[in-house]
């Protein structure tokens, strides 16, 4: 089973208050979208920051829209949870992303943490500020123990964990992520990483595009920008 794994597009972003800057985060978007359906996965993992803001204007609405609309139209699903630039940290609060749950898209969320893909477990947790980071691992602990049920599990999660952020900006420490999944979508971390961990692998694919002018770094001239195909092999 193969996935595609992407987050942080940011639609609706205007960098520099440039119409043209938010024009081209949607052009990029809508090219890995072309390129994803291309390859043929079996279904699309979007780790958060979906939108720049949780008011996001028309025209990135309907970026996305158009977006899902193809996805649906080559029989992919795409899962996704809310990251810190488009939830509303208010209780009982609903995030942008719920206007499209009736064309597709499936939201983890709190309501909805845990979905099933054949038997493949997808579960997670919404973004998580560090004011909360004890609710955070609760929530961590519970998919843990029902990613023991599953063949293959994955957690997918928008939190900046301490070994990739500057000192005390992080939600929560490595140390503290369950170890039994066989792969970690994260998002929030726009570099690239990649990392064994536990029993598989941990993924911040990255921001789509450039969204502040030092991530023209290093790891941009190594990994670029976009997104990554994972294959969930059964045998391991």
């Amino acid at each position: 089973m193969r996935f595609a794994h992407l987050s942080d597009s940011h639609l609706g972003s205007r960098q520099f208050g440039l119409l043209e800057r938010e024009t081209d985060f949607y052009d990029v978007f809508a090219k890995n979208i072309d390129k994803i359906i291309e390859k043929d996965v079996d279904f699309v993992i979007h780790s958060g920051d979906l939108f720049d803001n949780n008011r996001p204007s028309t025209e990135a609405l309907l970026a996305f829209q158009k977006a899902l609309l193809r996805l649906n139209e080559a029989k992919i699903p795409i899962y996704a949870v809310a990251g810190n630039h488009d939830s509303i940290l208010r209780k009982g609060a609903l995030p942008p992303q719920v206007l499209f749950k009736d064309i597709g898209l499936k939201l983890i969320s709190d309501n909805n943490p845990v979905y099933t893909e054949g038997p493949v477990l997808i579960c997670g947790v919404r973004y998580v500020p560090s004011s909360q980071s004890r609710a955070l691992k609760s929530a961590y602990d519970q998919l843990s123990k029902i990613a023991d049920k599953y063949l293959k599990s994955i957690l997918v999660s928008h939190q900046g964990i301490d070994k990739w952020m500057h000192e005390d900006t992080h939600e929560i420490e490595l140390s503290q992520m369950p170890k039994n999944f066989d792969y970690y979508a994260m998002g929030h971390v726009h570099n690239y990483v990649e990392e064994d961990f536990g029993k598989g692998k941990l993924v911040y694919p990255g921001s789509m595009e450039i969204w502040r002018t030092s991530e023209s770094n290093e790891n941009f001239r190594e990994f670029g920008k976009g997104f990554v195909v994972v294959d969930l092999s059964y045998d391991k």
